[in-house]
């Protein structure tokens, strides 16, 4: 993370990060380049110096008494000493954080994509969804105590109480689950809608393919509770008639014919990324030997040795 990113994450967190570095970036870019150099002259005047004074010719040895003589700073630059290095930049957070609270008075933020608006604007010029009527500053107002809290915060500072922008972002994450939800029973109409918890879901279709595939995600809060999510979907799938078929019957692929078509459910690499977002598989692929798959049987073992194998 660049020194520009993390005073930015430091002033306003994570969620709004991004749209304010849309905002302020130009003022804090040559606020930060200006210390920045500073720094990196001071830096190239130690390392000269150093260079001179590490290998000396003969001609310096041959007035070394002279050098000696001479005060130190002269000879030496002096480095910014880690007191002054700290101060340079909690003046630069200091300027970050009066950038982004200014910023955010004037800037509203899309609740479904997280694009930077001007606060006169009514949609997000990026998704077309509606804005909120309230600035990231007025968001962040604490409407039972009044207490102006810094941008990002999901509780007020003063009294405890969610403000208005963690409660507007809570209710955007909830219609956009709904979203995939609603798309999940139009496309995937024979497997039962996930009910198992979750946010930030997600619902694609697999391309190329060599059937109709999707693929099912969500994010739970800890890998435990992902893997429990996990079972219960499984124990919904065959309360729905999926069940263990073809010649390696596994409760990961779970199968089900529907008017001649085949419904395939693969948990078997849902935990291949994240241990707390799980990824689930739906496609029309058939179990491997076949549905009803019957183990052949052995034939018996002949005995009685060679005539018993000739005339038995």
């Amino acid at each position: 993370m660049g020194l520009f990113d993390k005073l930015i994450k430091d002033a306003v967190g994570n969620a709004v990060s991004e749209a304010m570095k849309q905002a302020i970036q130009p003022k804090a870019d040559a606020l930060a380049q200006q210390v920045i150099a500073q720094a990196a002259d001071a830096l190239n005047q130690a390392q000269q110096a150093s260079s001179a004074n590490a290998a000396p010719s003969d001609a310096q040895t041959a007035n070394a008494q002279t050098a000696a003589e001479q005060p130190a700073a002269q000879n030496t630059a002096q480095m910014p000493s880690k007191e002054e290095m700290e101060a340079a930049l909690g003046t630069l957070g200091s300027l970050f954080s009066g950038f982004a609270a200014k910023a955010a008075e004037t800037m509203k933020l899309c609740p479904k994509c997280g694009e930077s608006a001007a606060a006169d604007k009514a949609f997000c010029q990026k998704c077309g969804a509606k804005l909120p009527d309230m600035t990231i500053a007025e968001g962040a107002k604490c409407p039972k105590c009044g207490r102006q809290n810094e941008p990002d915060t999901k509780f007020c500072a003063g009294c405890g109480e969610k403000l208005p922008g963690a409660l507007l972002k809570e209710q955007a994450a909830a219609e956009a689950d709904a979203e995939v939800l609603a798309l999940w029973k139009k496309k995937l109409p024979d497997f039962p809608v996930w009910n198992c918890g979750g946010s930030e879901m997600m619902l694609e279709e697999i391309p190329d393919a060599d059937t109709e595939a999707w693929r099912f995600s969500c994010r739970l809060e800890s890998s435990a509770a992902a893997s429990a999510a996990v079972r219960q979907y499984r124990q919904l799938l065959m309360q729905n008639g999926f069940q263990k078929e073809g010649q390696y019957p596994d409760e990961e692929h779970l199968y089900k014919r529907v008017n001649g078509v085949s419904m395939h459910c693969d948990t078997e690499h849902c935990f291949e990324g994240d241990s707390d977002s799980p990824d689930i598989y739906f496609n029309h692929s058939q179990p491997y030997g076949g549905y009803d798959y019957k183990k052949p049987e052995s034939k018996p073992k002949q005995s009685g040795g060679l005539l018993g194998a000739l005339f038995g």
